[in-house]
């Protein structure tokens, strides 16, 4: 069952279509997780086993999914949107050749035998691309990635409204979050009653989908804090600890998060003086994000400068933020909307970006506000809505 309209899936066929045209390129074949479900509704987790799509410039494209899937496939890409050609490959041989067997019967089938195919550079392996051209010598292969990702930076109207919703239950999982610490309370516990909340929101908002990959990291104290992408533990939470809240509702392969800084019972005067440098720091960022502001400028003009003058420059550990869409901690992301010094994209109505800048002070802990905002022709929309200032929670 698809979400999205059979009008949304035909906008993005069409809009890739348009650029394989551009490139004198006669199919794509889409390999990522990420772009198989944003241009037909599936996805799966691989498991060692390949899935994708066959996108013929011309003609009907076709969905390649192992047999394991079942009838999974057909019931996700829905009936209009192009990809009623569902082939099936079996256990009988690797995935790669009964993936790369299948494409190539595809192919055939669309009277495609020379010519430029596209792949995407980033996902393919050694071993794939081997494959493919032992199975396709007539073939010369193009990169489309970089033309996928790029379609994907601007939202359609549906998903900006998935997105909402999306952000919604951010709030929603932060107070779960903060509902459940107290004295004694583990990590895993806080952590496990935020992701209860949001999925149940999620069913309720979403009934019929499937409900995976929602996640919370409950970080507590000066050592699990300064890591940004540390893991859940069984560390007990007590008065005094600064918290790392960060909630990841995921909805039909679209990521959403928030993420904030707690203090739990009272606040030292040290912890107040970096929480205080770090919403500084997080608001001049938030003011950044308007249409037409190169993405590596809101470091070097912007965040850096004000970490540079308390002495904490050194204290970053990562970017400033990222572009959202289809992604997780396991596939997706998109290069292009990477808050980072070195890039040179430029924001544009209806870009989905975080604001994240962050510092880590040993013997301290982290430091992190982290919200989603929706670019608009003037400026930016606040998705995220929970408090951003110093946090002190009891």
């Amino acid at each position: 069952m698809s979400y999205f309209s059979d009008q949304e899936m035909n906008r993005r066929l069409a809009n890739l279509r348009r650029a394989m045209d551009e490139q004198s390129v006669e199919a794509v074949l889409v390999t990522s997780v990420h772009n198989t479900l944003y241009y037909s509704n599936f996805w799966m987790i691989p498991w060692g086993r390949e899935q994708g799509l066959v996108i013929p410039r011309d003609g009907e494209p076709a969905l390649i999914a192992p047999r394991i899937e079942y009838d999974r496939p057909a019931k996700m890409v829905g009936d209009g949107n192009g990809f009623s050609d569902i082939r099936i490959y079996a256990d009988n041989a690797s995935a790669i050749d009964g993936w790369v067997g299948l494409a190539r019967q595809v192919l055939r089938d669309r009277g495609i035998t020379s010519g430029r195919i596209g792949i995407e550079e980033d996902n393919v392996s050694i071993t794939m691309h081997k494959a493919l051209c032992a199975a396709l010598p007539d073939l010369e292969f193009a990169e489309m990635g970089y033309a996928m990702m790029c379609e994907q930076m601007l939202k359609s109207d549906e998903e900006i409204t998935l997105i909402r919703d999306g952000a919604e239950i951010c709030d929603l999982g932060a107070q779960a979050f903060v509902d459940a610490v107290r004295n004694g309370v583990t990590e895993v516990q806080v952590a496990r009653a935020s992701v209860t909340a949001m999925e149940e929101e999620i069913c309720r908002r979403f009934p019929g989908h499937e409900c995976d990959g929602t996640f919370c990291w409950a970080q507590s104290g000066p050592e699990n804090t300064k890591v940004a992408h540390g893991l859940n533990t069984d560390r007990q939470i007590h008065s005094g600890d600064l918290l790392s809240l960060n909630v990841f509702p995921m909805i039909l392969g679209y990521y959403h998060l928030l993420e904030r800084s707690l203090v739990f019972g009272s606040i030292s005067a040290e912890v107040q003086k970096y929480f205080e440098i770090q919403v500084e720091v997080h608001h001049a960022g938030i003011a950044a994000l308007k249409p037409g502001v190169r993405l590596g400028d809101i470091d070097d003009t912007i965040i850096n400068p004000i970490y540079e003058q308390h002495g904490l420059l050194e204290n970053r550990t990562f970017g400033t933020g990222h572009s959202f869409g289809i992604m997780g901690y396991w596939y997706g992301r998109d290069e292009l909307g990477e808050i980072r010094p070195y890039n040179d994209y430029v924001l544009q109505p209806n870009m989905v970006m975080s604001m994240e800048p962050m510092i880590s002070v040993d013997g301290i802990g982290g430091f992190k506000h982290a919200d989603m905002f929706l670019i608009t022709e003037n400026g930016n929309e606040p998705l995220t809505r929970f408090r951003n200032d110093v946090i002190v929670i009891n």
